[in-house]
């Protein structure tokens, strides 16, 4: 073959062309407007291409392409004449299609498999082939979004034709649609009793008692819910304090109302009593309040409850107490998992307690120390700056403190760097293991004030080395566990800043992200390793790191502080970066990926075997859960594709 090697940049186009003569450019431009993709073209555009193309003629018998061998260097249309397409699957030759006139070859190939022919090609007759270029087949691909999405869609065609026969199922189906409990907030609400807020504690009381309920709301003169009177109210704000039965229930009253939809799930109410460490929650349907949804309405006075294990570490005195908290969480987690939770609601539960536990590390580790000398903030990286913890989570984080003078610094960063060794020595007491790299704020490189941290990223920025940019892609996930969010808001805007200034940080980013794949074959294998004498196993995380930093580029391009890799993808397609289905496709494969990931990891815990990891383990799936898997890494892939295509990364 004659085809030219893909060369130039963007600012090359358009070429210089050597344009045919009328009637044949006539005769291009119609061909093309009857055929798919280029019939989704603007006329304009069209009438470039139709000048640019390239013909190449062949005899029958000829191969054009060898499977997996053949880099493409030009994506074929069909002028006249037949080709046959091939595949090599498990040992097995087979011919999957003939391709006519009006079709063409090769941008799947370019888009999905590295820009290495998929299939192999030979010429069934005497062919004559139109030759787009690369240059403008990534331009038109990154210009017309209706003409990459025939790639798109042809790309999942012709993977599934190496499915199973089984029906394939849709990712979503599975957990993606599941809730904790099957039902609404509204479905487990009971009615309760209302007073006005100037009824009396007194008849407050008497009515709460009547009723048999733990609490009571009061309504203000337009009779709205205004507040919220509970027994443990009525013993410490009246008993404890002597108040008088005679004075307004509304002086004892909790307000404002801390509300939730009747509509949400359960989890959702679930995780507001977490976070606002309370045991009721108001239920409100159309603008109104009427019911109530209590702590035993969900079942969280037992001890397997996060609600529960949360009050246990927020009242842990020593760090024995808190082990024996940490101890607790594989069998919470498990408990969840048979009840169908979802894999961002298991996220959710383990970051707030662990987030829980780090507060209590620290404040005893303040009392030990002393109170620190300046402002300062823990910082937390990797998955736990992203909030999407596992059950193997070992410790990222970090210490930035503020700017000191420079006789002053010295004995600054010799509390902070005691402060730092103390916590992450507790850590690893109660069970979140030392970082292996060492990436933790008892280390002195990472304990630093803030115009170091911000020297730190410009460096990170500025280079496209690969320690660098790993550096980055770690330390870039930064949000407060502890301390003073101002540094932490200062650093995000240092950081944003040097990133306008430094457009090709992301270019480099994204190359480097482009590097990998997940682990699927183009035909629909899984690529298996083998690890500790263990064999045909899937690294679930590296599939899933490629989905974070793929949501991590996007966001810091937009100057986004969100770290949280599904809110991430939802901020991308709000911000017009993403299509709504890519956005789905992915959001739906991270969190499938991510019910296995914590679902294999307590099973191990649970065990007792060995430590937990990352490795699926295909042939102990079924065969529906096998056929999701590799959807979601095919979801995986196109998300690649579109990389490769917005950074320009084939140029």
């Amino acid at each position: 073959m004659s085809f030219s090697q893909p060369g130039g940049i963007m600012e090359s186009f358009p070429h210089q062309i050597q344009r045919p003569a009328p009637e044949e450019l006539q005769a291009r431009q119609r061909f093309l407007m009857e055929y798919p993709p280029f019939r989704f073209l603007p006329q304009t555009e069209n009438q470039f291409i139709a000048a640019t193309l390239g013909v190449e003629n062949y005899q029958s018998g000829h191969v054009l392409f060898i499977q997996e061998e053949t880099p493409i260097n030009a994506v074929l249309i069909i002028k006249s004449g037949t080709l046959e397409r091939s595949v090599t699957h498990d040992g097995q030759h087979a011919v999957k299609e003939v391709i006519e006139r009006g079709r063409g070859y090769g941008g799947i190939s370019l888009l999905y498999n590295n820009g290495i022919s998929t299939s192999t090609l030979t010429c069934k007759t005497d062919v004559s082939v139109y030759t787009l270029d690369l240059d403008n087949f990534f331009r038109l691909c990154i210009k017309h979004s209706a003409f990459a999405r025939f790639f798109s869609s042809k790309y999942y065609k012709a993977s599934r034709q190496f499915s199973s026969e089984a029906e394939i199922p849709d990712i979503g189906v599975y957990d993606m649609q599941s809730s904790f409990f099957p039902k609404t907030v509204r479905d487990i609400a009971l009615s309760f009793p209302s007073c006005t807020e100037s009824t009396s504690i007194r008849e407050a009381a008497r009515l709460l008692t009547s009723s048999r309920r733990s609490a009571i709301l009061v309504t203000n003169e337009n009779m709205l819910a205004s507040g919220i009177v509970t027994d443990y109210d009525l013993r410490n704000k009246v008993i404890m304090e002597g108040r008088a039965y005679d004075r307004p229930v509304g002086e004892i009253m909790t307000s404002p109302l801390l509300t939730i939809d009747g509509d949400a799930q359960v989890f959702d109410a679930i995780f507001s009593m977490m976070r606002n460490r309370v045991k009721h929650l108001a239920v409100q349907s159309n603008g109104t309040i009427d019911k109530v949804v209590t702590e035993r309405d969900l079942f969280l006075t037992h001890t397997r409850s996060p609600v529960f294990l949360l009050k246990e570490m927020s009242s842990a005195d020593d760090l024995g107490e808190l082990k024996a908290c940490h101890e607790k969480l594989p069998d919470l987690i498990t408990t969840l998992i048979e009840s169908n939770a979802r894999s961002i609601h298991l996220n959710m539960i383990i970051t707030s307690l662990t987030d829980e536990m780090l507060h209590r590390v620290i404040n005893m580790a303040l009392s030990q120390v002393g109170p620190p000398p300046v402002e300062f903030a823990f910082l937390l990286f990797g998955s736990e700056g992203r909030k999407e913890q596992t059950l193997k989570t070992d410790q990222d984080n970090a210490i930035v403190f503020e700017d000191v003078a420079q006789n002053d610094e010295k004995a600054v960063r010799k509390y902070f760097l005691e402060l730092g060794t103390t916590v992450c020595d507790w850590l690893n007491e109660i069970g979140q293991t030392h970082c292996k790299f060492d990436i933790m704020a008892k280390n002195p490189e990472w304990c630093q004030p803030l115009s170091r941290w911000k020297e730190y990223h410009r460096k990170w920025i500025e280079s496209d080395d690969a320690d660098r940019l790993l550096k980055a892609s770690i330390f870039f996930d930064f949000r407060l566990g502890y301390g003073q969010g101002n540094l932490v808001k200062a650093l995000h805007n240092s950081l944003f800043q040097k990133l306008v200034e430094w457009p090709g940080f992301f270019r480099h980013m994204a190359r480097n992200t482009s590097q990998y794949n997940p682990p699927l074959s183009f035909f629909g294998n899984f690529v298996l390793e083998e690890k500790n004498g263990r064999k045909g196993l899937l690294d679930i995380k590296m599939a899933m790191q490629l989905v974070v930093d793929f949501a991590r580029i996007y966001a810091l391009q937009d100057g986004n502080e969100e770290t949280n890799t599904t809110k991430r993808l939802e901020q991308a397609f709000q911000e017009n970066r993403i299509d709504r289905e890519l956005r789905d496709n992915l959001i739906h494969a991270y969190e499938y990926l991510m019910h296995h990931r914590i679902k294999h990891q307590a099973e191990m815990i649970k065990k007792s075997t060995d430590p937990p990891d990352n490795y699926l383990q295909p042939e102990k799936m079924t065969q529906i859960e096998q056929q999701a898997l590799k959807e979601a890494f095919k979801s995986i892939r196109s998300s690649l594709a579109k990389l490769r295509l917005d950074f320009f990364l084939h140029f």
